[in-house]
């Protein structure tokens, strides 16, 4: 009997959100009025927002992948801001957060769910930009998420991608990224 990492993921995600965990619980309705105005920003580390000059200047157009990136965070604030968004995850319940924040903002949000070690539901050279949240620490080989990114980008797209270092698991850190560890 083999070990289902896809299904023990899906699963983990899923209890997470059931839980409330800070990156289940979707943007609010003034986070959305706010990045339809122009000023928005996202995070794919635990604290600190990637840089707006990391974007394209005027996202309105722009074909953005949110790749294992569900839970009603950065594809809608995208989206807001003018950018055509897919979000691709292995949770349906953090798909579903997606969905509640598109239909509760009208906003056009496609959610597909899948592995991101294959994005074979997705076409080649689809996409001018993959933002991609600290999410490779749960796949064992990275390689098949970055080729899959590569397909599917397109020629000149980017890739944002936030990491945690490996420290971070092996200590305790609260939101801010201080340790909590108590040495007695």
């Amino acid at each position: 009997m083999s070990f289902d990492l896809r299904r023990y993921n899906r699963d983990a995600w899923n209890h997470q959100v059931a839980t409330g965990n800070k990156w289940t619980v979707p943007v609010t309705p003034d986070v959305i009025e706010s990045a339809r105005a122009g000023d928005w920003s996202i995070v794919l580390t635990p604290v600190k927002p990637v840089p707006k000059a990391w974007f394209p200047a005027d996202l309105r157009g722009v074909s953005v992948l949110g790749l294992a990136a569900g839970g009603g965070q950065q594809g809608p604030i995208l989206a807001a801001a003018g950018a055509t968004v897919t979000i691709f995850d292995n949770s349906p319940a953090q798909l579903e957060q997606d969905r509640v924040v598109a239909a509760r903002e009208g906003l056009d949000i496609r959610v597909v769910e899948g592995d991101m070690r294959d994005l074979s539901a997705l076409d080649d050279a689809s996409f001018d930009l993959i933002v991609h949240p600290c999410s490779n620490c749960f796949v064992p080989d990275i390689g098949p998420v970055w080729r899959e990114s590569a397909r599917v980008l397109k020629p000149g797209g980017s890739l944002i991608a936030g990491f945690l270092k490996p420290s971070y698991f092996m200590f305790a850190f609260d939101d801010a990224g201080k340790s909590t560890l108590k040495v007695q």
